[in-house]
């Protein structure tokens, strides 16, 4: 990965040119992108499906409760004595071109197997179709304390946005930059790259606001306002060579991994032709 100062001596201004789009990315795009929509209706799971791990689509043991508009994840509810602690719920709709918004905040439990470890979540995106999956193919934004906006492949590539001017490349893929994908690492038959947030904007203690841009094959991961992740030509690398395709939506998806965690104002709303353009012109 490029540094601050080798980068700006190899592209010049194009570093600069990067950061433009980020006063942008940080205030919600106008009304003509499309209005805001919720994704969670604060009161049931109406519009998601739910999967826990080593039980079922059915929540049998309490793993969700909602309260005054709140999702929460392994609260007080849940039954302490089932040992599987792992799972998601998914939207029922698949989206592509979009700006995700969402608020979350630690609970304080933490469960076995991971009583010791960090708390742990995650957002994952152009999700596949399977609901029987604790790990579908996607793309994950990060929710772990310390690592809030890292990006892990599962079963699916990208290049990450180098560090350009000191922030992470957005919105345009510079042609002088490496187009060769890492190779992932592979364990448990599944297949990830991994790939490190710049700059620490959680909040360990209170809400903090995750922010996610999916346009066409390419992401930024915002955290509290600010991109602290990007990555390009994220491609669908899981099955036969010529099964790879570009990776552009697929469903969304919000973890519950060992740990207690609350989400709130989870919203939506398409990226239009207009904006998309506006953004790509850097």
């Amino acid at each position: 990965m490029l540094d601050r100062r080798s980068a700006m001596k190899a592209f010049g201004l194009a570093g600069m040119s990067s950061m433009l789009p980020l006063r942008l990315l940080a205030e919600p795009p106008g009304r003509s992108a499309g209005e805001w929509q919720s994704l969670f209706n604060g009161r049931d799971l109406e519009g998601w499906t739910f999967y826990h791990d080593k039980v079922g689509d059915r929540d049998v043991h309490r793993v969700v409760s909602i309260e005054q508009g709140i999702l929460h994840f392994l609260g007080p509810r849940f039954d302490r004595a089932q040992k599987s602690t792992m799972g998601h719920i998914a939207t029922t709709k698949e989206w592509s071109n979009y700006h995700l918004r969402l608020d979350f905040k630690w609970g304080e439990e933490r469960y076995s197997p991971r009583s010791l470890q960090r708390r742990n979540s995650g957002i994952l995106y152009h999700m596949g179709p399977e609901r029987d999956r604790l790990f579908p193919d996607c793309v994950e934004f990060q929710v772990e304390e310390g690592d809030v906006g890292d990006a892990i492949m599962v079963n699916t590539r990208g290049l990450p946005g180098p560090l350009l001017g000191g922030t992470p490349l957005w919105p345009n893929w510079i042609p002088a930059l490496p187009t060769t994908y890492d190779q992932p690492q592979v364990a448990g038959g599944i297949a990830r790259q991994w790939f490190r947030h710049s700059g620490n904007y959680e909040n360990l203690t209170g809400w903090n606001t995750l922010d996610l841009y999916a346009i066409g094959d390419q992401a930024a991961h915002l955290v509290n306002g600010r991109i602290v992740l990007t990555v390009f030509s994220m491609i669908n690398s899981h099955g036969a060579a010529d099964e790879v395709r570009p990776l552009t939506g697929g469903r969304i998806a919000l973890e519950f991994e060992a740990a207690e965690v609350m989400f709130r104002n989870v919203r939506i709303r398409q990226l239009d032709d207009s904006l998309i353009a506006r953004l790509k012109q850097g």
